[in-house]
């Protein structure tokens, strides 16, 4: 894989791992809400206007740090978290950044795809008829 398509790979796991946590808290919406001290701490609360910043408006950065004051998921899954946002962020890089090895991306893929079942598991379904 070259560094081009390396930096692309990375971004677009990124992206996937943003959109997911997004989609879990806006599901779980009002647990995420009322947790005020976590929020502050991940610096998803505006303080001017005395609430809660929207999922959807909220970085992988402050998404991750939400995470990590709730200890929400397993260690293996913030610790991927933490490595997808590093080499993802290799995209805004004006300086050399690890980018990793296929064997590294893969790995992360592959945790990915572990978090995003427990995602689909925890989440409620509606019923159809």
């Amino acid at each position: 894989m070259t560094d081009g398509e390396s930096i692309l790979a990375w971004a677009n796991l990124g992206a996937l791992l943003e959109g997911t946590l997004k989609l879990f808290f806006s599901i779980y919406y009002s647990d995420f809400q009322t947790d005020i001290e976590a929020l502050k701490k991940a610096n998803a609360y505006d303080h001017k206007k005395k609430t809660h910043k929207e999922p959807d408006g909220l970085t992988l950065e402050v998404l991750r740090r939400y995470v990590i004051h709730t200890n929400l998921f397993v260690e293996e899954h913030r610790e991927m978290f933490q490595l997808v946002q590093s080499r993802r962020n290799a995209i805004h890089a004006y300086k050399d950044r690890e980018l990793g090895t296929v064997t590294e991306f893969r790995d992360s893929v592959r945790g990915y795809m572990k978090f995003l079942t427990y995602v689909d598991l925890s989440v409620p379904y509606p019923d159809y008829p």
